[in-house]
């Protein structure tokens, strides 16, 4: 019966690295696609503000007048490109929300999911006889890239509002897309602290575990 439940153990240990090793780190095209539709949202209507004033130098003025019509004129066109920008962002608000909102999610699902592995194959070689020479330096490595996922995590979800109405919401995607990337890079570090961990412990107990399924590249699409 032992050693039913220990090759069980051990099962759960190979599969768990296949996991690990196997788990795309979420990268950002569908974030791009929203930078680039704010993009588009402030600066469709510049094609708008060049023809009216294109329109304006146009039209005679009198010069008593002229500078009272142009000061005029700057002002109200102005209004209209400030209310044009924010009718485009409008359009495109609930989508880019959506996106970030997916990003986050899948964020705090891959933190996860590496978190548990970790506590399962912790767990696991503490109930077991053998022993891993560096097993508390792969321990801290693990523990100590989870508390930078959960940094970087924070700050990424503390600064994922959108909103049209603030100000700059182009910047506020760009800044989103800045805490992103660092939380990709720490994530990227944290599962690979927990393949070491993985194989470390896999091979105490003379299972030979391999990794060449892992993706050559963390960046691939989600």
């Amino acid at each position: 019966m032992r050693k039913h439940f220990h090759k069980l153990g051990l099962l759960s240990i190979v599969l768990a690295v296949a996991v690990v090793s196997g788990s795309t780190v979420l990268a950002l095209p569908s974030q791009a696609n929203a930078h680039a539709q704010v993009s588009s949202s402030t600066s469709t209507t510049n094609r708008g503000q060049g023809s009216n004033q294109a329109a304006n130098s146009h039209q005679p003025t009198n010069r008593g007048q002229g500078s009272n019509q142009a000061a005029n004129g700057q002002a109200n066109g102005q209004t209209h490109l400030a209310a044009a920008q924010l009718k485009a962002c409008q359009n495109r608000e609930a989508s880019i929300t959506n996106i970030i909102t997916r990003i986050v999610t899948r964020s705090q699902n891959q933190l996860t999911l590496f978190s548990t592995i970790a506590a399962r194959v912790e767990g696991f070689y503490n109930s077991k006889s053998k022993t891993v020479s560096n097993y508390n330096q792969l321990v801290v490595a693990v523990a100590s890239a989870k508390v930078q996922v959960e940094s970087d995590f924070g700050a990424m979800k503390n600064n994922s509002t959108f909103n049209c109405s603030f100000n700059n919401p182009k910047g506020i995607v760009t800044a989103f897309q800045g805490y992103l990337k660092a939380e990709i890079t720490a994530l990227q570090t944290y599962r690979t602290t927990v393949k070491d961990l993985i194989v470390a412990v896999a091979s105490a107990n003379g299972v030979n575990v391999s990794t060449s399924n892992q993706s050559s590249s963390s960046h691939g699409g989600q």
